[in-house]
């Protein structure tokens, strides 16, 4: 019987990713670097509270909110994902993360207990019924009056779409099943669960340009981080934020 929530064979795609993570050329990317201020404006200051990256791929970001003092923790279908995160952790000289090498859907996760579940680029590999299910857990492990966020591609970002669909019709993609989700496609799945605590909006309108090789020398000239921070309907990443009601624990 199909699995209505995920793809199948998702550990081999992200322990193949694992294999090319480089976290020298990831803070070189202005994108990854407005995703970081981003979520910081959203969680305010990391120390003292507890995170939980849901997806975590190699754990860069959460590497950062630690070494500002947040108590990370890491989950993974990947082991090869959790080792460079681990390993990233360790050369900064930070405590070693919990890490979940679990299926988000079906965690050991404890409920109500991180400040913020987060991760960006997660969510869009999953079905219909698999989105749902994973906000539906991110909202479990989040303690009253935290926050999840959830970050992917924006489905309304027209030159990544067209840049995805010529990789796939190349057999280039190397990111598996991919469904991107606009704004107001985050805000139905919160109207589904019955959330009404939550902003959703698109930002980051340059990062889509540089999938064009052609493009990346143009691009480089005005590349700022402002550009990349700047709202717009049709920015690279959609941003959902939900915040935990103090007296509810749905859904």
């Amino acid at each position: 019987m199909a699995n209505k929530d995920q793809p199948p064979n998702q550990t081999a795609v992200w322990d193949n990713q694992a294999q090319s993570y480089d976290e020298m050329g990831y803070w070189k990317s202005q994108e990854n670097r407005a995703n970081l201020a981003v979520l910081l404006s959203h969680i305010g200051n990391p120390k003292g509270k507890r995170f939980i990256e849901v997806g975590s791929g190699s754990g860069f970001t959460s590497a950062v909110l630690a070494e500002r003092g947040a108590e990370c923790a890491l989950l993974d279908l990947s082991q090869e994902a959790l080792d460079v995160g681990m390993r990233n952790f360790m050369r900064r000289g930070l405590p070693e993360p919990q890490c979940y090498n679990e299926n988000a859907l079906q965690s050991s996760v404890p409920s109500n207990y991180y400040d913020a579940v987060w991760n960006m680029g997660v969510l869009e590999h999953f079905y219909d019924d698999g989105k749902k299910k994973l906000v539906r857990e991110m909202y479990r492990m989040t303690k009253p009056e935290g926050s999840v966020i959830v970050m992917v591609p924006n489905a309304w970002c027209w030159p990544f779409q067209i840049a995805q669909k010529w990789k796939k019709i190349r057999k280039s993609w190397a990111y598996g099943f991919e469904d991107d989700l606009s704004p107001r496609r985050l805000a139905k799945i919160c109207n589904y669960l019955k959330l009404d605590n939550y902003v959703s909006y698109a930002y980051n309108p340059i990062h889509a340009w540089s999938w064009f090789p052609f493009l990346n020398k143009v691009i480089a000239r005005w590349d700022t981080l402002d550009h990349h921070l700047r709202q717009t309907w049709m920015g690279y990443t959609s941003i959902l934020v939900v915040k935990k009601d103090a007296l509810k624990n749905r859904p």
